[in-house]
């Protein structure tokens, strides 16, 4: 079993349903290859019908919601390890915005020739310090750094900095909670 997860594409849209199509549109895929939808509530009151955005997506997938959506990043990363699914896409929905990331494993990474944006390297609910022991890292190590509420968002944005900067290593972090990730 591989250890790897990656992210394929990330997309940010007032409306969920197409952010999440961008999203799956972004890493080339037709929606009927997603296996499952993971929302997590960053900054909205309370979950709408899932189903319902997940239906108007045209994904006919299972959905569930968490928390916050670097929770839901987390818990689509251990379906994949699992080998539960090898396609997830993750929306993190706020008040006025979603961001949605596609998630995949390294098996349909190859099979599908995905091109993957990043690898995510560690996480950690007990703050920065296990991640980057996990990863093999020191804190020097990382070049770029985001803290907020939003996870998915969050993610995004580091994603889109690091690549920008050309950078390799980025960390995010929602409370104790952190997210490793490793450009490719």
């Amino acid at each position: 079993m591989s250890s790897d997860v990656f992210i394929i594409s990330t997309a940010r849209h007032p409306n969920a349903p197409v952010a999440i199509r961008q999203a799956v549109e972004l890493a080339g895929l037709p929606v009927s290859r997603i296996q499952d939808a993971i929302f997590g509530s960053d900054g909205s009151p309370s979950f709408p019908d899932l189903d319902s955005i997940t239906r108007t997506a045209g994904l006919a997938c299972p959905s569930v919601g968490v928390s916050s959506g670097l929770r839901a990043l987390f818990f689509a990363a251990d379906s994949v390890l699992c080998n539960d699914v090898e396609l997830a896409v993750v929306t993190g929905l706020e008040t006025d915005s979603s961001a949605a990331l596609v998630l995949a494993s390294p098996e349909m990474v190859g099979r599908l020739n995905l091109l993957p944006r990043a690898r995510l390297a560690a996480r950690s609910l007990a703050g920065p310090e296990p991640a980057l022991r996990l990863a093999g890292l020191a804190s020097t190590d990382i070049e770029i750094s985001k803290t907020g509420e939003r996870g998915a968002a969050l993610a995004s944005e580091l994603l889109d900095e690091l690549e920008a900067k050309s950078a390799r290593w980025g960390l995010l972090s929602v409370g104790s909670a952190v997210l490793l990730l490793e450009r490719i």
